[in-house]
């Protein structure tokens, strides 16, 4: 029983006399120990989410560029940038936005201008789709409020990654984005809060 309340009272932060229950403690040393308590730390998936949809957010960083993923609990960012100055931002944004979890940069600088002329174009291609997509969810709504972040690397498959509040918005996000003209695949990465 003392020790019962004496965990109580260190648990709670508070002093008790030394005193227990009419017998003395004979030391500091019989004071039981309140265990250590660990931190939880932040989903990888929802971090991941939080991340693409702030780079999306952010003017200056080509987010439909940059492929947000996660390993062992490390948010990776992969892709190409047209300048250091993007790069950098990007990191900014992802270790700022990360709540705790590390991040991993594999961002290389190569401005458009220096890709093969079949890479300019796909990469246009792309952020066309891109805009096309993100019109559409603007566009229904179900999934204006939701806030996806949207890119594809090909001009075909489209990845779509944000916190969703349901299945239901997880599934009307993944219809609409399949219904746009040159969509051959979605890459459905939303997260629902809690599920994994």
């Amino acid at each position: 029983m003392k020790q019962a309340l004496l965990y109580v009272a260190l648990i709670l932060g508070t002093v008790l006399p030394a005193a227990v229950g009419g017998q003395e403690l004979a030391s500091d040393s019989q004071l039981p120990v309140a265990p250590a308590l660990t931190p939880v730390k932040p989903d990888a998936g929802e971090s991941a989410a939080r991340v693409t949809r702030a780079l999306h957010e952010t003017k200056g960083v080509p987010a439909s560029d940059i492929t947000v993923s996660t390993h062992a609990g490390t948010i990776v960012l992969t892709g190409e940038v047209d300048s250091e100055a993007q790069r950098a931002a990007a990191i900014s944004v992802a270790e700022r936005t990360a709540e705790g979890a590390r991040v991993s940069n594999n961002i290389e600088v190569r401005p458009l201008e220096e890709r093969p002329l079949k890479e300019q174009q796909a990469a246009q291609q792309s952020a066309q789709l891109v805009r096309d997509v993100e019109a559409a969810l603007a566009a229904n709504s179900r999934t204006a409020h939701l806030g996806i972040a949207v890119t594809s690397a090909d001009g075909r498959v489209v990845v779509l990654q944000g916190l969703v509040s349901s299945r239901e918005n997880r599934t009307a996000v993944q219809n609409v984005a399949s219904r746009v003209k040159g969509v051959t695949r979605v890459d459905n990465r939303t997260v629902v809060p809690g599920e994994q």
